[in-house]
């Protein structure tokens, strides 16, 4: 596979509408604009609303202004793309190992073989979202220079550990994967806390990606948002239409790519349909097999 980041980014996405972060210890934060790499499927970061200076006088350093972050959440944040189930196991029977090593989380995939499919992890993940506030509306639009077209970052989990798979498998797999803490697991152990974690996995056969260092934030998963077209145009230019500017509006942004194969490339017949480039008698049916 060419590109497995953008195979792996294309499932995920497919499920949930929110990008994947291919390097979680690399940041993306709230306010961040940029496009997305056609080829890796990675965001291309351009700057930070945060840091976009503006002739209308806007202080992005108010409190109203910053981003907010969730106090509490759920433990776990599981994603599957279609053709994965999941099991959670039972924790209760390891969670007194030798060593003082504490089972945190322990899943089990089972992938059903009839093409490529993938799992993403998070455990404590936190929600960083931005503020639906119209100073940010403004903002954006006294820069259509640098923003126009521009996709932004509205929201970013981020965890305190993460575990990637896609199977490569073309027949049924069972994967299990397993989070163990070194010391007691507690809701106040978070991204960042001193708790240390380690991974460890069962029957890898195809990509397996996790991180777990303690020390680090990971942000895997995150939320990109675009204007719709009219958000640019002046108010006399709308006509009777009413737009919502919104951000909690905005429309999610959808691969640049077409649909992929079970090998991650553009899928060349789905191409060709939307290009109208099949061979045909004058009938309207295809001329030949090689046609298709």
């Amino acid at each position: 596979m060419k590109y497995e980041s953008r195979k792996f980014i294309d499932l995920i996405q497919g499920v949930t509408s929110k990008w994947v972060n291919w390097d979680p210890p690399r940041p993306i934060n709230v306010g961040d604009y940029g496009m997305i790499n056609n080829e890796t499927g990675e965001f291309d970061w351009e700057g930070n609303l945060y840091k976009t200076t503006s002739n209308i006088g806007i202080d992005m350093t108010d409190p109203a202004l910053r981003p907010i972050e969730q106090d509490e959440g759920d433990d776990k944040y599981i994603v599957k793309s279609w053709g994965v189930t999941t099991k959670e196991l039972n924790v209760s029977a390891e969670a007194d190992v030798p060593g003082g090593v504490n089972v945190a989380l322990k899943v089990n995939f089972q992938f059903d073989g009839r093409k490529p499919a993938a799992a993403l992890v998070m455990y404590k993940p936190r929600y960083i979202s931005l503020p639906n506030n119209e100073r940010i509306i403004l903002l954006l639009k006294s820069r259509p220079d640098v923003l126009k077209g521009k996709y932004v970052v509205t929201e970013v989990i981020s965890c305190a550990a993460y575990m990637m798979y896609m199977s490569s498998q073309s027949k049924a797999e069972n994967f299990t994967v397993t989070l163990k803490a070194t010391g007691p697991v507690v809701p106040a152990v978070n991204a960042g806390g001193a708790a240390g974690f380690t991974w460890s996995a069962e029957t890898i056969c195809g990509l397996y990606r996790e991180g777990s260092n303690s020390t680090l934030k990971y942000m895997p998963l995150y939320r990109l948002k675009k204007p719709r077209h009219k958000f640019w145009w002046p108010f006399g230019q709308r006509g009777d239409e009413k737009i919502d500017d919104a951000i909690d509006r905005w429309e999610d942004v959808d691969p640049p790519w077409d649909p992929l194969d079970d090998e991650g490339e553009e899928d060349e017949i789905y191409d060709a349909e939307m290009h109208g480039d099949f061979g045909v008698f004058n009938d309207g049916y295809p001329d030949n097999d090689d046609d298709l």
